[in-house]
């Protein structure tokens, strides 16, 4: 019954002492009484390897290795104070979130909180606190009381009533029946007395930062009921009192355990305070940790065993830390002897797993990985949410995405292929929700391509791939509504587990968790093999912790459900290193310093290291220091763990034996400035002239040879670099021999040359001209072709985005939901109904009234509605508004056509005009090169007619659901051929489909839309309707005849509401109406053919070429769905561009005669 302290500073070899003195014990006593050694679960295992395997025992029987919690699962199983049944973590949450929901309404400060995401993770952390400090619901009972008298802030004292009534209900549902891990210590202190085990055992107790009021009972009880305790403590000898001392946390720990020792008249052995260093293998580190709570501090002259990496960002400082790995490994080092250190494990893992990666280099992070994405987990999840949320397209997905809804032993990449060809399905047609999935109408295929081709009949490859998709829709389906239908009958907890249960059991889930593992075991991926066993266990688990606690309790089914979900949301994998042979990467709390040659910190910045706390949690530090007052001790405020960052600095520092390097990032992703740490230039003051590398992503950035000679590490990771530089090859940028030498190796290398040739130089190709040679053109396109404007104007605005439309056929994914050009077809279909009734009712656009303007709008709408885009607008109460508001546009665009017609003489003779093979107009025909042909086709939206003295005008309207002019620059570059090629094939077949020949008369945009008048004064009804009518104007070229302009506004004298012209008394145009001599006219017919004529050529040429235009601040990229595929980058000047210039409407026409006939003189 003794008391021991071994203590000193870091690298004194305290644990080596106490390794040592085991050692020694079992060689010369291998059967004598237990020796237990207590460290804290991150050491559990390096200990053990190290008794076991580094002392040079074959083997020991006395000595164990426990943390307290095994300890008293030893001790309980011995004496049998195991009477209760365990809720463990998983249990314990749920139990929370059940309390939270149930006593929701009588919380003062949590009700809004109760319910929400995150809050019982939090409620369990201050339980479980609570727990470890000893304090039950009386002692906070009384604490209640206390404040009040005080009379604390009422905020406090709400926050003070709400925990307590959660501590009482916590402990009513435990009761006598259920115990929680914090209870088993509590039952550990209570029964270690009658341990036999114990009696004699010599108990070494090592690696504790802190105890808590739990463990200092515990040890207490240790130290009365057993041989000897032994606790390690880094310390001076001399023990400081002052809270900012390096060593003040355990100089607290030594003065607790002497008193606790004291009280129970423990004998109190001479304690053994270790001097000489023994961990570092050189005098710099020796000095660094000497001088390190040293104000000022010697300095020291850089030996190169300390290194500093300021690096350009994150990513860099990582690949900088990689490379010095690496080099380190060709000096001959292991893996196993390096330890990667962060206070920002959200922020590095992923990084460091793959840069790593990249590099070849083994790693384990100790850092607990949630098991909410491994796919049982989720899948079990998802289909609680899919009942939960009547089978939202999100929650039913998200379950299909797991692959666990398919046959065991099957092609998983042909599901997959079958299971998005079905949710690209259930996009398009909006199958969101249970009736929609039982609706056998919506699962019927059939292309919608706009209202003007609605069909009946499915071909046979719909109805292939109809039966395709309901064979894959009823694997889903089936299941969800066995699980759905179990659930509504369930009555207690019991039921819905057994419902969640029975439904993954007739999936035969656990076979496919098998089949997954067999396959992780074939790729030698040993710790995902081992996740998939764990998520099992651990999902059967939380099944048994939930019926234990609520089997058999009645539970609605959407709390049991939220009750499940927090159980989930608490599972995490357990970590063991998959090697022997790894670099460990793990945060300076959890540091363990055994065995480390070299250590590298990375993120070393103000505001980590040391770290600034700024959440404080449930309980502020206001709350924990009053609650201290009144005899409530519970965790460190955050004040005294900043006080102790200096320590946890001190640790990282003199862990390593041979090597430090600390690094840190100058921005952060978004290029924000970070800070170095305070403890940067500290260690520069310990220790002069320490290399500094400047870590940067690209090495060309580097001015020294030498430099960039240090990124070239690793094949898979230079190769980047290499491709950068062929880049810059190809931009005819001189090349440094270095890395001439690099490229060298990657096209001589066998195994590299073939990735040279297959991905890297066709990637770097791919803005070059490319042509495709004539067969593959002739296969995509045919010698001759039909193609349309639109198609013609793709090419124009870049050849790429026409050869991966037109050519490749690639196309976004269709979604349940209304778009630009989808709305636009509504309206052109809308407006030819009304046109083709106002005909069949033998009425004249010009007599309708403004209540036939309404009902016609009205009933166009009604007719179409159930025809056009999957019945969308008839879908949710959502589109029923916007069917609403489309009707309204529509209403009030009749009206304006109506005013219109009034004020004009043309006449509509022909709506929805389609030109083309099988079409009533005649499609138009280009001549192209080697005798191929094009044939353009297309549909025009109206075309009016008006005769004068004998003569036929004819003008095309084309209506838009955004506002639109005609730019003579965007005709003269190809990128607004439109309206032009609508009327020359109008003209050039009129005496066919008319009859007779027809003159132009103009071409013009209607702006299709509900106007919203801005109005600065009271207006009378007719002048609201005038500006109504001027917002309608319609824009574009008409004929420079005044005749023409007149017919088709009789009010043109004075101002026009229907077209961009004005004509002066004497008969002449305004210089601001938008007119064309009838020459010019003819000019604009042939310049728009030859711009046919050149686009066909170059299609059939094979041109693909990445290479948009920019006109002013335009580019096709901008609304691009392809960029991703040729990755033009517009901020890159390098990057092949059309630079247009915009010109004066003269200007442009001037262009184009010239181009037609360039001996003709200028008007």
């Amino acid at each position: 019954m003794t008391l021991r302290f071994i203590t000193g500073r870091s690298g004194t070899g305290k644990t080596t002492f106490i390794e040592q003195e085991i050692a020694q014990e079992l060689k010369e006593r291998p059967m004598g009484a237990p020796i237990v050694v207590i460290v804290p679960d991150q050491l559990s295992y390096s200990m053990e390897y190290s008794l076991s395997v580094k002392s040079g025992l074959s083997g020991m029987i006395r000595a164990q290795v426990l943390t307290f919690k095994r300890l008293a699962w030893r001790v309980l199983q011995e004496v049998g104070g195991i009477t209760r049944e365990e809720v463990d973590s998983f249990g314990y949450r749920m139990l929370v979130r059940s309390v939270l929901e149930d006593n929701k309404e009588s919380f003062k400060l949590f009700k809004q909180a109760a319910s929400k995401h995150g809050f019982a993770e939090q409620i369990s952390d201050v339980m479980k606190e609570f727990s470890k400090y000893c304090i039950d619901q009386q002692a906070f009972t009384e604490l209640k009381s206390s404040l009040a008298d005080k009379q604390a802030p009422r905020i406090l004292q709400d926050k003070a009533h709400d925990l307590q009534l959660l501590l009482e209900k916590i402990e009513e549902r435990l009761g006598t029946t259920y115990m929680d891990s914090e209870g088993q210590l509590n039952a550990l202190a209570d029964q270690l007395a009658h341990s036999e085990w114990l009696q004699d055992a010599s108990i070494y107790i090592d690696g504790f930062g802190d105890f808590t009021t739990q463990e200092y009972t515990i040890i207490t009880q240790l130290m009365k009921y057993t041989k000897r305790v032994t606790v390690v403590l880094p310390m001076e000898e001399k023990v400081h009192t002052g809270e900012h001392e390096l060593f003040h946390t355990a100089q607290q720990q030594f003065e607790t355990l002497q008193q606790l020792a004291y009280s129970e008249s423990v004998d109190r052995e001479e304690r053994v305070h270790l001097t000489e260093l023994q961990r570092f293998s050189n005098r710099e580190l020796a000095h660094l940790e000497e001088q390190f709570d040293h104000y000022p501090p010697e300095s020291f002259e850089s030996e190169g065993a300390i290194q500093i990496i300021e690096a350009s960002n994150r990513r860099a400082e990582v690949h900088a830390v990689a490379r010095s790995i690496r080099k380190m490994m060709r000096e001959g080092k292991r893996y196993r002897g390096m330890t990667v250190l962060n206070r920002q494990p959200d922020v590095y893992s992923e990084l460091i797993q793959n840069i790593f990666t990249q590099y070849d280099i083994p790693v384990f992070i100790s850092q607990k990985k949630p098991m909410l994405h491994h796919p049982l987990i989720e899948f079990a999840r998802s289909l609680l949410e899919a009942v939960r949320t009547d089978w939202s397209y999100e929650a039913v997905f998200r379950a299909v995405k797991t692959d666990l809804f398919f046959p065991v032993n099957e092609s998983k990449p042909v599901w997959r292929e079958r299971a998005d060809r079905l949710e690209n399905f259930v996009l398009a047609k909006g199958i969101h929700g249970k009736s929609r999935w039982q609706d056998e109408e919506r699962w019927k295929v059939s292309r919608y391509r706009g209202l003007e081709k609605v069909r009946t009949v499915q071909t046979d490859e719909e109805l292939a791939t109809q039966a395709e998709f309901a064979e894959t829709r009823d694997m889903i389906r089936e299941p969800i509504e066995q699980l759905q239908q179990k659930l509504q009958s369930a009555r207690t907890g019991r039921d819905v587990a057994e419902a969640l249960f029975y439904t993954i059991e007739s999936l035969s889930i656990y076979d496919k968790i098998i089949e997954l593992q067999q396959t992780e075991h074939t790729n030698h991926r040993l710790q995902a093999a081992a996740e998939h066993e764990q998520a099992w266990t651990s999902w059967i688990n939380v099944l048994d912790q939930f019926v234990l606690m609520f089997g058999e309790k009645e539970l609605p089914i959407a709390e049991a459900m939220k009750i499940l979900d927090e159980g989930f949301d608490t599972l995490e994998f357990k970590l063991i290193p998959p090697s022997l042979d790894q670099v460990t990467v793990t945060t300076m709390e959890l540091f363990n310093s055994m065995g480390v040659e070299a250590v590298f910190v990375l993120g070393a910045n103000e505001g980590v290291l040391p770290l600034r706390n700024d959440h404080e949690g449930l309980l502020s530090d206001s709350d924990r220091e009053l609650f201290s007052e009144m005899g409530i001790t519970l965790a460190p405020t955050t004040k005294l763990q900043l006080m102790r960052e200096s320590y946890m600095a001190y640790r990282a520092f003199t862990g390593a034996s041979a090597r430090l390097t600390v690094s840190y990032p100058i921005a952060d992703e978004e290029g924000k400035a970070l800070i170095p740490s305070l403890y940067v230039p500290r260690l520069q003051q310990m220790v002069s002239n320490i290399p500094t590398e400047i870590a940067v992503m690209e090495p060309t950035e580097l001015s020294e040879v030498e430099d960039k000679l240090a990124y070239i590490e690793h094949p898979d990771v230079a190769l980047s670099y290499a491709i950068r530089i062929m880049r810059q090859a190809s931009t005819h940028e001189e090349i440094a021999p270095q890395w001439q030498a690099v490229l060298a190796y990657y096209k001589e290398d066998p195994l590299w040359s073939s990735v040279i040739e297959s991905i890297v130089q066709p990637a770097l190709k791919r803005q070059k001209t490319e042509l495709l040679d004539t067969e593959l053109t002739t296969g995509l396109y045919g010698s001759s072709f039909t193609t349309s404007v639109s198609r013609i104007e793709s090419y124009y605005s870049c050849p790429f985005q026409h050869f991966t439309t037109y050519g490749l056929n690639l196309q976004e994914r269709f979604e349940f939901q209304l778009e630009a050009p989808d709305i636009g077809d509504l309206f052109h279909a809308a407006l030819k109904w009304v046109s083709d009734e106002v005909m069949r009712l033998g009425l004249s656009w010009a007599a309708l009234t403004k209540e036939q303007c309404w009902q016609l709008g009205r009933e166009a709408i009604d007719a179409l509605a159930p025809k056009f885009f999957h019945r969308i607008l008839l879908s949710s109460q959502r589109y029923a508004y916007i069917q609403r508001k489309l009707m309204q546009i529509i209403q009030r665009t009749i009206r304006a056509l109506q005013s219109q017609a009034r004020n004009s003489s043309f006449t509509p003779i022909a709506i929805e005009a389609g030109f083309g093979p099988d079409e009533e107009i005649a499609p138009l025909e280009i001549n192209l090169k080697n005798g191929q042909r094009m044939h353009i086709r297309g549909r025009i939206d109206r075309i009016d007619t008006m005769k004068k003295d004998d003569q036929t005008y004819l003008r095309v309207v084309d209506y838009k659901s955004s506002a639109r002019a005609l730019d003579l620059t965007e005709v003269y570059y190809g990128l607004s051929l439109q309206m032009l090629t609508y009327l020359d094939v109008a003209l050039e077949h009129a005496e066919d489909w008319l009859g007779v020949y027809a003159n132009p008369a103009g071409v013009l945009y209607m702006y299709v839309h509900n106007p919203m008048l801005r109005l600065t004064k009271e207006l009378n009804e007719d002048a609201v309707e005038k500006e109504l009518l001027k917002s309608y104007k319609m824009q574009g070229y008409i004929l420079e005849d005044a005749d023409v302009a007149l017919a088709m506004d009789d009010h043109i004298e004075s101002e026009s509401l229907i077209i961009p012209a004005r004509l002066k008394k004497d008969g002449s145009f305004y210089s601001t109406s938008k007119v064309v001599a009838p020459e010019d006219i003819n000019i604009l017919r042939s310049f728009v053919r030859k711009k046919h004529q050149q686009a066909g050529d170059g299609m059939l040429s094979g041109d693909t070429r990445v290479y948009p235009y920019r006109l002013k601040e335009h580019m096709p990229c901008t609304f691009c769905s392809y960029q991703s595929i040729c990755q033009f980058d517009s901020t890159d000047p390098t990057q092949p561009t059309r630079n247009y210039t915009a010109y004066k409407p003269e200007d442009s026409l001037e262009k184009m005669r010239k181009e037609i006939d360039p001996d003709a003189n200028s008007r």
